[in-house]
């Protein structure tokens, strides 16, 4: 299950198979449901990109865990850092 302090409602989950590609997007209802499709969707191939819906929180997959993931005040919106590794520009 996910953290406490993590409201557990919608997430959208962003996916593809390449970042040349057209993606799709996902609803899931739920913390532990979003990281159980993430972690299987990742596990098939696919680029997964995780935002929390009521506070815009990125998660990533960590040690198949879902964790949000923390920017730096040096690092502009459209900048992908260490912590976007495996996702495309266009959506970090």
């Amino acid at each position: 299950m996910g953290p406490s302090t993590i409201p557990d409602n919608n997430y959208y989950l962003y996916l593809w198979r390449s970042p040349n590609s057209p993606g799709t997007l996902y609803l899931a209802q739920g913390f532990g449901t979003a990281e159980a499709l993430c972690r299987g969707l990742t596990e098939d191939g696919y680029i997964v990109k995780v935002i929390h819906m009521a506070t815009d929180t990125e998660f990533e997959l960590s040690e198949g865990k879902l964790s949000p993931v923390v920017k730096s005040s040096s690092q502009g919106p459209s900048s992908p850092g260490p912590t976007n590794e495996g996702i495309s520009p266009a959506f970090a």
